[in-house]
């Protein structure tokens, strides 16, 4: 089942997802060696996407009443079992992986051949007829590329197999027929379409394991400390395990209000207006991209625009009636959320949200993201 990740109830998270794509398909003088991805589809064009829609000048959903479709349970005052929210070591090892993923040092091997599914970092000079092109040339900053792999043109990456770290070869390869015009040094036009071509590469290494280090006083000090404040391991894996103990304790709450509140049904109107944003979403991420919609749904497994439409209507409606739970209980709370208050929350990037989102949409997240700060407050471990 695909995952959702639309804007609901975390409000920070909801404000700060985007998708992002890079565009590496072929047709492209930029990228001389890329294999070609031919499409009769056009590229998608930007819409304009109004967040706001359907939503009050307060920021709750218009002409609903979320009394009339939710009957909510106990939600103050909870008491959560302390065995079932107390992060694990494995959680533990997990986020402190992710914080060393990008320090990591891959280990070059020098003292072997290249073959068929190695990682492999390259150099190449790219030339058609004697001239180089743009595009076909990695300046000697090296690229890591698979062996044997079809991202290339022709065979480009089958030919580099075989050989040592240190060589340098004459890759020979052909352009297919649909490839785009590059340009030389001066800005002269060379055509590449159904050419051979010449790429001078030299195997730099091949890389193998990527070895981290240690989360240790020295790390935390040195890469974490600007970041987040850190001076300790101790200090690090004492906020970690807070942070955690937190997300977990709150998923057990979303579990809790899901299974026990009585939802008469969910409002046609709130589905429509999420699905409508968040194909807007997609259609302007694949705009941004040079993408054809279609492509762009199909690299995430989805056959059609209508098969995105029926998937998001199953697999976010239990977000959505989150969303209905805590806008009830903001209701029954009578809270508020005014300009002033966006203002403190947002501070110096509170005018660039409401040029993008609109001040209706930020005051409906805003009041999710209370209520659900309310129930989370309200609750004790034990």
């Amino acid at each position: 089942m695909k995952k959702f990740m639309i804007r609901l109830a975390a409000l920070t998270m909801a404000l700060t997802m985007a998708v992002s794509f890079t565009a590496c398909g072929g047709n492209s003088s930029s990228t001389s060696t890329s294999s070609s991805t031919s499409t009769s589809t056009s590229a998608a064009q930007q819409v304009t996407i109004d967040y706001g829609k359907n939503l009050t000048a307060d920021g709750m959903w218009d002409g609903i009443n979320m009394a009339d479709y939710v009957t909510l349970p106990e939600y103050a005052n909870l008491t959560v079992p302390a065995d079932e929210v107390t992060p694990t070591e494995e959680e533990m090892d997990a986020q402190r992986q992710q914080l060393v993923s990008s320090y990591g040092t891959v280990t070059k091997i020098t003292d072997r051949a290249v073959e068929d599914g190695d990682q492999v970092n390259i150099d190449y000079v790219g030339s058609v007829d004697g001239v180089e092109f743009t595009g076909g040339n990695t300046n000697g900053a090296g690229t890591t590329v698979t062996a044997g792999g079809t991202q290339y043109i022709d065979d480009f990456l089958t030919q580099i197999i075989g050989h040592m770290p240190g060589e340098t070869i004459e890759v020979k390869v052909t352009f297919p027929d649909d490839y785009s015009d590059s340009t030389d040094a001066e800005g002269n036009t060379v055509s590449l379409a159904g050419k051979d071509a010449v790429f001078v590469t030299t195997i730099n290494y091949i890389e193998g394991e990527t070895v981290y280090p240690e989360f240790d006083d020295a790390f935390v000090s040195e890469n974490l400390k600007s970041q987040y404040g850190w001076e300790t391991a101790e200090q690090a894996n004492q906020e970690i395990k807070d942070n955690l103990l937190d997300y977990n304790k709150y998923l057990y709450l979303q579990n809790y209000l899901l299974e026990n509140t009585a939802i008469k049904e969910v409002p046609q109107t709130i589905v429509d207006t999420l699905l409508e944003q968040e194909e807007g979403n997609f259609t302007n991420a694949a705009a941004m991209n040079g993408l054809p919609l279609e492509y762009l749904l199909s690299i995430y497994g989805y056959e059609s625009i209508e098969d995105f439409r029926a998937d998001f209507t199953e697999s976010a409606m239990d977000q959505i009636k989150l969303q209905m739970i805590f806008e009830a209980i903001a209701q029954k709370e009578n809270m508020t959320i005014s300009t002033d208050d966006l203002k403190n929350t947002f501070g110096d990037s509170y005018e660039t949200l409401i040029s993008t989102y609109g001040e209706t949409y930020l005051k409906h997240q805003a009041m999710l993201n209370k209520a659900s700060t309310f129930v989370m407050d309200s609750t004790t471990i034990a």
